[in-house]
């Protein structure tokens, strides 16, 4: 669509709702000679992306575009009137509802989903106008039709004669609406599935999800199930649970987290490991709280993340020149930084659910048996990240009664003329969505005119070069949607405590009494200083060793350990340190700490106290 926008229709489409000059600009910036080099083109046709109202003029363009799929009538039915607009996928009556095939309409930037309800008669005349134009003498039109394949078979869509048949007359009407020069549909990414009485399930795809939603009256091949990634569909009148929608990850989404990995692990030439840590962090972060519940029913992922975190950690291993396991216990990993670890969040150490295999491709069996992602020690149990994020239909539900808690909590203020004060909202502060503390914070009333500002936070993808992994929200719209305070406390017990983290660490070489004070945050200031100042490529790097040395010195007793290694053993010059293996990073700071024979000088002192 982008590609296709013509710029003297768009300044012609914008003159009707902005001023002449405004339109003029907007077009004038499209229209421009881009330079990279020593390529150049001229940009006299298409959208460029990148410009900061983009979102806004594409949003204008695609209401131009949805009038044209939907028609005027079904469009102004749709919408409402301009005095009493329509909420959303709502109606002001079931008789405008009912007067035509199209029931919802919703638009995501350039995707769109429209719900048809099609009568006996409607389906037939539809098909056979189809048929006449297109006439398919043997049924060729079941092959090429797309599938969902991510779900078992019996759940996809069967696809009969009669069903494949409308959908694609379905879609072939569509599709004649929008003409070519403006835009078109592409049948090999679209699907249309329909809902028979063949075809019990609807599936589509929204955003990255797959979804497969399944009427209650429908459910006798399938029991009813409560798992976590299934949502129960409500009737809002009389709260029935008439259907439940399955969730799962789309492949999208998939190939993006792994896209993202890929360039940590590509872009870490010689990066801190504290820093390839973060990057996985936010990484994990980004796709758990935007996806969550769907996660776990999508096999797939969960053994992609499983894949993904080993690479993270053998990248940092191969920083230290060894891959043994058993130098290297999640202890070292998943410690918080204030203790010195690289802070790592966990998806890996995770049970993978497991369905017969001979059966699963057909049919949902439900779980048999599990297989484990990531290794650990028997008594060790690494929290795993997913516990610890509420799923969406829990924010939804909560979200709710939040909400009405607070108009509640206000209108009774207002009726005792006081104003609300924090101990009234203590308990739903971080709750619903938005956050109910979005609404007290300084700026909210020029947030109030922030119009757009979701569809413009998904459009800095074409401004910054630097990955936008939290592109679906915004802190100061929708408050902080998860809070991992308590995961950092449970990992520290997992890993036994404090102290029992101290043991794998150089902590009794210090000789502190307690290690209240242990705690380490920033770098040295020695680090932070140079950060600044003009430096050589080289010096630069070395600055990025002084991190990586400090791990390792930091956790030597577990880096370096006897049982590592079976024989080879060098005893370091002038010292009676021995090392196992070659760790070259300890190996360096070791021999600094001993320099000027201080090994030779404290064995001395010891022995002449002993001796006088």
């Amino acid at each position: 669509v982008y590609e296709k926008i013509d710029l003297t229709l768009l300044n012609r489409l914008l003159r009707l709702i902005v001023d002449h000059n405004i339109a003029d600009y907007i077009t004038a910036k499209n229209n421009v000679n881009i330079n990279f080099k020593d390529m150049n083109h001229i940009n006299s046709f298409g959208l460029i992306r990148g410009l900061q109202f983009a979102s806004f003029v594409f949003q204008y363009y695609g209401l131009i575009l949805d009038l044209l799929v939907l028609g005027l009538t079904r469009a102004t039915e749709l919408a409402g009137p301009p005095n009493l607009p329509n909420d959303f996928l709502t109606f002001t009556d079931v008789e405008t509802e009912t007067r035509h095939p199209i029931r919802l309409f919703c638009r995501y930037i350039d995707r769109f989903w429209i719900v048809f309800r099609f009568e006996k008669e409607e389906a037939r005349d539809l098909v056979q106008r189809y048929l006449t134009e297109n006439p398919d003498p043997n049924n060729e039109n079941i092959v090429g039709y797309n599938n969902k394949t991510c779900w078992p078979r019996d759940c996809r869509m069967r696809r009969m004669k009669h069903d494949v048949n409308l959908g694609r007359a379905v879609f072939w009407e569509i599709e004649n609406r929008l003409p070519r020069s403006v835009s078109t549909l592409e049948w090999s990414n679209s699907f249309a599935s329909v809902y028979s009485k063949d075809n019990p399930n609807l599936l589509f795809a929204m955003c990255g999800f797959e979804v497969r939603i399944l009427p209650k009256i429908r459910t006798y091949t399938e029991e009813f199930s409560q798992r976590e990634g299934v949502w129960k569909l409500q009737n809002e009148v009389t709260k029935e649970m008439a259907a439940q929608a399955f969730l799962k990850v789309g492949d999208e989404g998939m190939k993006h987290f792994e896209n993202r990995v890929r360039q940590i692990l590509m872009a870490s030439g010689a990066t801190t490991f504290t820093k390839i840590a973060n990057k996985w962090n936010t990484t994990l972060i980004s796709l758990m709280t935007y996806f969550r519940e769907a996660v776990i029913h999508t096999e797939a992922l969960l053994d992609l993340l499983v894949k993904c975190e080993n690479k993270i950690q053998t990248r940092i291993k191969i920083g230290l020149n060894s891959k043994m396991p058993s130098r290297f216990p999640p202890v070292v990993f998943y410690t918080p930084k204030e203790l010195g670890g690289l802070g790592m969040l966990s998806m890996g150490h995770i049970l993978i659910p497991q369905s017969d295999l001979r059966y699963s491709k057909q049919t949902e069996t439900g779980i048999t048996h599990f297989r484990s992602g990531m290794t650990h020690e028997e008594d060790q149990l690494i929290p795993n990240l997913y516990r610890y994020i509420q799923t969406w239909e829990s924010e939804f539900i909560e979200s709710q009664r939040v909400w009405a808690e607070y108009a509640l909590k206000r209108s009774e203020a207002a009726a005792q003329n006081r104003r609300l004060t924090l101990e009234d909202l203590e308990d739903s502060w971080d709750r619903g969505i938005p956050r109910i503390n979005t609404l007290f914070q300084k700026d909210r009333h020029t947030l109030a005119y922030d119009k757009g500002w979701r569809v413009r936070q998904d459009f800095k993808q074409y401004q910054q070069m630097k990955a936008h992994p939290f592109w679906w929200t915004h802190q100061r719209h929708d408050g902080k949607l998860w809070n991992l305070n308590n995961y950092r406390t449970d990992m520290i017990q997992a890993l036994g405590g404090v102290e029992g983290i101290l043991e794998h660490t150089l902590f009794k070489g210090t000789y502190f009494p307690t290690w209240e004070g242990l705690f380490w945050e920033k770098a040295s200031g020695f680090e932070e200083s140079m950060k600044y100042k003009k430096l050589t490529n080289a010096q630069r790097s070395g600055l990025n060793q002084i991190p990586n040395r400090r791990f390792t010195l930091w956790w030597s007793p577990t880096i370096n350990r006897a049982n590592v290694y079976v024989g080879f053993q060098v005893q370091l010059d002038l010292t009676g340190i021995f090392m196992h293996g070659k760790i070259p990073t300890l190996k360096i700071s070791l021999i600094q700490i001993m320099r000027a024979h201080l090994w030779q000088k404290v064995h001395e002192s010891i022995v002449m106290d002993l001796c006088q």
